[in-house]
């Protein structure tokens, strides 16, 4: 029974002799940090992830252990990818606009296939005589939702596109179409503007 209880003792001081040594090669004991479950998009609720322990080595910096009520995701996370603080931004989706644009919801129809990352022009129809006038040329599709009421996409707009585009949703009377992505040239420049 005593050469038992000197074998336990022993085995113990050895599993912890070599836990410390992985410890010491890796950096410190496994830090608990949240992982993309799935892939996220854009907007998407942060909570969708799982836990898991990773020595501090492989865990970039500004990892989120749990991610605060309220984030939404400013940038995509694939599967598996560790969470950061720079994945997380309050302005969502519009993160990503210099200061001369803004985000704004256009209902959009399910058959015209408008998707996330796409481009797309505006127009506002025109009623009686009027005609349709193009308000937004190849502007960015931010996110695209869908709810009980049916499609929205999120669209960058230069912020002197809001108010036609404002006007031309009040009247129900606004159209999305598929656009080429611009040339390099011709885009809005990112960040402070």
């Amino acid at each position: 029974m005593v050469i038992a209880g000197l074998l336990l003792v022993a085995l113990g001081v050895a599993v912890d002799a070599r836990i410390r040594a992985v410890e010491s090669r890796w950096g410190g004991p496994l830090q608990k940090v949240a992982v993309a479950a799935v892939d996220l998009k854009v907007g998407d609720d942060p909570h969708r992830v799982r836990f898991v322990r990773l020595p501090p080595s492989a865990v970039p910096p500004g990892a989120v252990g749990v991610p605060p009520d309220g984030a939404v995701l400013s940038l995509p996370l694939t599967r598996g990818s560790v969470l950061t603080s720079k994945h997380l931004d309050a302005r969502g989706p519009a993160v990503g606009l210099p200061r001369t644009m803004r985000a704004v919801p256009v209902p959009t129809e399910a058959g015209w296939d408008v998707r996330q990352g796409g481009w797309v022009d505006v127009w506002t129809l025109g009623s009686g005589d009027e005609p349709a006038q193009l308000v937004a040329a190849q502007r960015p599709v931010l996110q695209v939702r869908s709810d009980a009421t049916g499609l929205t996409s999120l669209i960058g707009l230069k912020t002197d596109e809001v108010e036609a585009v404002s006007a031309g949703l009040a009247l129900g009377r606004v159209m999305l179409a598929h656009a080429p992505a611009p040339t390099t040239d011709s885009m809005p420049a990112a960040g402070p503007g």
